[in-house]
């Protein structure tokens, strides 16, 4: 197979139809028709089918796609190390991070110290859960990631422990429940996750399953931070929190909210950097690898 038969599998499979994908590889519908069918052939599978909606993926393409995604992403990595290392053209490092590992102290300061060694290298920092984190990473849309989620999904990926942070429950100073002194008196109060709460390696559902106690039903899944915190006050909830979280937003976003005194354990927030592969990273992505290795290790010194 070749790499054109793959990128227009990639590229159909995105527009959702021949016409729009044609345009944005800028070859003929009928040379890039010919591609799929030839790709087809040689793979022995249906990979696409006509719907009201466009073009779609059968099921054997569903699970052909990943990988090609994936071939496509490679192709493009390796072409940046190629100008990296002719020193032609701008590279570019994609991280992924939460909305922990986002305010992990020196965190900001190493992408400012990178940048200015790097100035020709294009950087893109993207905040996703945990669990989308994982997924991008696995489709080669991100050199690396710095996440903090429990250590559940390690296969056919690189992990590396940096440290752990203390969570903790926070509420609302008028919250009426604020005094419980257990996660069994609050299964039934208003909780906040950041993360999906059936996605077993977040922080919140590691709380109730370590416990041994039902996840609570009244949750409102929240991705953004800042909103989250209001939504403390304006719902009357709970949230699990990092201290270090806290101690990074601004007065006026904590202010009225205290910590509950829960006598569960309250699961640790694990840090890892984690990717592929990290000796196929680009040597951009390498070297700012580790120096947040280096520069988060000893922040916690």
């Amino acid at each position: 197979m070749k790499l054109h038969q793959i990128k227009a599998l990639v590229a159909i499979n995105q527009c959702g139809s021949i016409n729009e994908a044609s345009q944005i590889l800028h070859v003929t519908q009928p040379a890039l028709s010919r591609s799929i069918k030839d790709l087809e052939r040689e793979l022995g599978l249906t990979l696409l089918q006509r719907s009201y909606k466009g073009m779609s993926l059968t099921e054997e393409g569903r699970r052909i796609i990943r990988h090609a995604r994936m071939a496509v992403e490679s192709m493009r990595r390796l072409q940046i190390e190629a100008d990296n290392i002719h020193d032609m053209a701008v590279g570019e490092v994609a991280i992924g991070v939460t909305s922990l590992t986002a305010m992990l102290p020196g965190f900001d300061q190493c992408l400012a110290d990178f940048q200015a060694k790097n100035q020709r290298v294009r950087m893109k920092v993207v905040e996703q859960r945990p669990s989308h984190i994982v997924q991008r990473l696995r489709e080669g849309t991100l050199d690396f990631a710095l996440t903090s989620q429990q250590n559940t999904q390690r296969l056919n990926l690189d992990w590396e422990a940096l440290h752990r942070i203390q969570g903790a429950v926070t509420c609302s100073a008028s919250n009426p429940l604020r005094h419980s002194r257990s996660l069994r008196q609050l299964q039934y109060a208003n909780w906040i996750s950041l993360d999906e709460v059936d996605d077993r390696s977040s922080q919140f559902y590691q709380m109730f399953e370590v416990n041994d106690i039902p996840a609570p039903p009244k949750v409102i899944e929240c991705a953004s931070m800042l909103l989250a915190l209001r939504l403390i006050k304006s719902a009357d909830a709970f949230m699990t929190i990092s201290k270090i979280a806290t101690a990074q937003n601004t007065v006026e976003q904590m202010a009225g909210l205290v910590w509950v005194d829960i006598e569960e354990v309250i699961p640790d927030y694990p840090i890892y950097l984690v990717c592929v592969d990290r000796h196929s990273l680009t040597s951009p992505a390498r070297d700012l690898f580790y120096s947040l290795r280096a520069r988060l290790t000893q922040e916690q010194t």
